[in-house]
């Protein structure tokens, strides 16, 4: 049985799925996001967060046409006290630029590898040799790369300090040693952040820019007004069935065992 934060996710989720229709324009794509938006939102590790800020994070990823699916690995929301912070990965901004022509890569360069970078007015040259054999590997340098639709080439490299100075800008990194998704995943968040450095240099276009700009926000939550209309009670399963929901209603859930309606607590 469903408990009542799940069915205000549901609620939650349905009542944006006009919004999310327009901005996929291909009903079966949104009908898929809403459908793994549901079970992002309901996984444990957020389940202190305020509902809302969820439902207002998986609009935001909508709105980056970006996918919340944990096998591509474009986002994540990670908790941040009662809300959500939304943090685009590696993939996600190489998945972006990937769409506008341009190809992007980045790698992290350790102690004992060699790595040798030449400027020559406005020609670059890398060299980069893994050491394979290294068993004690020591951050040294994040390296990202962006290759141009004409062919140019944009070159960003980051060492140790500029990292964890961008990391302490976080919200959820205020101290000295990392937590969190940086813990965990050091190496890929220092590639998304050499990445992102190096987009604000390129030649983009406002899509691209946005991106940048609601990378690691924490959404505060906001109030999610249902419109006063006809009644009807759905699941986000019928989404994957293909089956439309009424355009003029008032998304109303209600416990499939006791029939009582659950009300939006926030």
């Amino acid at each position: 049985m469903q408990n009542n934060r799940e069915l205000q996710i549901k609620q939650g989720l349905i009542a944006q799925q006009k919004v999310i229709n327009s901005l996929f324009g291909d009903k079966a794509k949104s009908d898929k996001f809403l459908a793994t938006a549901s079970k992002v939102a309901n996984d444990y590790k957020l389940a202190n967060c305020n509902v809302n800020s969820i439902i207002d994070a998986c609009v935001t990823v909508a709105q980056l046409n970006l996918d919340l699916s944990p096998a591509l690995s474009h986002c994540y929301l990670v908790p941040f006290k009662q809300n959500i912070q939304l943090i685009i990965s590696a993939r996600g901004y190489v998945a972006l630029l990937a769409r506008t022509g341009w190809k992007v890569k980045s790698y992290i360069v350790n102690e004992g590898d060699r790595f040798e970078y030449n400027v020559n007015g406005f020609d670059e040259h890398i060299i980069f040799e893994k050491n394979i054999d290294n068993d004690k590997e020591i951050f040294k340098y994040a390296v990202a790369l962006a290759q141009a639709p004409d062919g140019t080439l944009f070159v960003e490299i980051m060492n140790k300090n500029q990292i964890e100075k961008h990391r302490k800008v976080s919200a959820n990194q205020k101290g000295v040693k990392p937590s969190g998704v940086w813990a965990d995943w050091y190496d890929e968040m220092a590639s998304k952040t050499v990445i992102k450095k190096l987009i604000k240099k390129l030649p983009i276009g406002e899509d691209v820019a946005e991106v940048v700009v609601k990378d690691d926000v924490v959404i505060e939550a906001q109030t999610i007004e249902m419109p006063k209309k006809e009644v009807v009670n759905v699941d986000l399963n019928d989404l994957a069935q293909g089956q439309d929901l009424l355009e003029n209603t008032e998304i109303e859930v209600s416990d499939p065992v006791t029939g009582e309606v659950m009300q939006n607590e926030n």
